[in-house]
């Protein structure tokens, strides 16, 4: 698949969640414990997941040896679906989707302190500047700040810590496979805990929960095509278009018209985000450079392979280069070699 079908995916799946969010809020979270519906969800997300792992993968990618990662991804991903679905009920998606999207300024500091990446004084003013955004926009100490929007900060920490699982375990792992068993750690827990608060489907919802999952898990799948596809510097700005879209959405559906202050508050959470990302993508480059700006001799060819290997196994840390132009590179390496 060329950039154009990465980016064009990209935008498909963070479209189709922003569909999944308007369908939520519109027609179930009023009727349903928010437990009931996550349970619906993640039920029926399986079909399109189970297709892919049937035509494209293979089941035999399911074979993991870190199941207790993934049933913790299970119980954060519980957690923070939760605390979103709950907040469709008093607020709309332009105060909701720019505290969530404060997610990747958190990333960047608990990239710090658990993987002990360096984080320059631009990327820590960038964070501090992204933070003064959610204020803006939750206004805490006014009427218009609610615990709702207080717990949607609390999810934007669980949802960060998930991307950092993903980030320290996912490395040759299928994330299909990854899709399928966040998806069913949240069914098996959601039963577990909405069995006693379980209302009947009424009319026709059972519909409406098939749709919902097949667009969840087909989101999903789209989601981690496109990541697999794009380098991170291409793939990461995709997530802010969601923001836009939620903002159409909430217009469109709920007659909900962004003020001033969640205008602003988006746009310096976007602004810092982008940033972030556009410094990391600089500094991994910077890096890749300076290792292998020169074609390497005989004498150290074997430490140019060695550095390039460990920055291979390691791509999940860097988040910068993906590893199909780090192979590109070995490659370009080897073929040197063998012309010496």
């Amino acid at each position: 698949m060329n950039v154009l079908g990465g980016v064009s995916i990209g935008f498909l799946g963070y479209t189709l969640f922003v569909v999944l969010d308007t369908i939520i809020k519109k027609y179930l979270v009023h009727d349903y414990p928010v437990l009931e519906i996550n349970f619906y969800i993640c039920l029926f997300s399986l079909i399109p997941i189970s297709i892919a792992l049937q035509f494209i993968t293979g089941w035999h990618v399911l074979i993991n040896n870190k199941v207790h990662i993934q049933l913790f991804r299970g119980v954060l991903g519980l957690i923070c679906a939760a605390i979103i679905i709950n907040s469709f009920i008093e607020h709309a998606f332009s105060e909701i989707y720019p505290i969530l999207f404060s997610a990747p300024l958190i990333l960047t500091l608990l990239s710090y302190f658990v993987l002990k990446e360096k984080v320059g004084p631009r990327r820590i003013i960038a964070v501090l500047v992204g933070f003064i955004g959610v204020l803006i926009v939750s206004r805490p100490g006014t009427i218009h700040f609610t615990f709702s929007l207080f717990l949607l900060f609390i999810g934007a920490i669980i949802l960060s810590v998930n991307v950092l699982l993903i980030r320290m375990y996912a490395n040759n792992q299928s994330s299909v496979a990854f899709a399928f068993y966040g998806f069913f750690s949240g069914l098996v827990l959601s039963a577990l805990f909405a069995y006693n608060s379980y209302v009947p489907l009424i009319g026709s919802d059972i519909y409406i929960f098939l749709v919902c999952g097949i667009i969840a898990g087909t989101g999903g799948l789209c989601i981690s095509l496109a990541s697999k596809t794009l380098e991170s510097s291409l793939f990461a700005p995709l997530q802010y278009f969601q923001l836009l879209a939620g903002f159409i959405f909430g217009y469109v559906f709920f007659s909900d018209l962004p003020d001033f202050y969640e205008i602003l508050g988006s746009f310096i959470i976007s602004l810092s985000g982008l940033f972030i990302i556009y410094r990391e993508y600089k500094i991994g480059l910077k890096q890749f450079k300076i290792k292998f700006s020169e074609t390497p001799s005989t004498s150290n060819f074997k430490i140019s392979i060695d550095s390039l290997k460990s920055i291979h196994e390691n791509a999940h840390r860097i988040d910068i280069i993906t590893k199909e132009r780090i192979t590109e590179e070995l490659n370009k390496i080897i073929l040197s070699k063998n012309r010496c």
